[in-house]
């Protein structure tokens, strides 16, 4: 994964609660999915995700969708919404 670990840190200083939060609601989250959170939660789009994490778009949707089921979340629940909520 290209992100480096001044990301992290960064993210973590702007928003300090988010991964304590998120692993609260799911803690089988991999760490794949927990930067997918992480960047989505920054608004990035698919393709710059795809682009950041060295992964391909099957690998991301993916990704999004095991995402989705250990959040519990139903297919008509936005993912973006629900992470900008935590």
């Amino acid at each position: 994964m290209d992100l480096d670990l001044s990301f992290e840190t960064k993210f973590a200083q702007t928003y300090p609660q988010f991964t304590k939060k998120l692993v609260t609601v799911s803690d089988n989250l991999t760490a794949k999915e927990i930067k997918v959170c992480m960047l989505l939660k920054m608004n990035y789009n698919s393709n710059e995700i795809v682009k950041s994490l060295g992964i391909s778009k099957s690998n991301f949707l993916n990704t999004r969708s095991s995402i989705r089921k250990k959040l519990n979340l139903d297919r008509k629940d936005n993912l973006i919404i629900y992470l900008l909520s935590l």
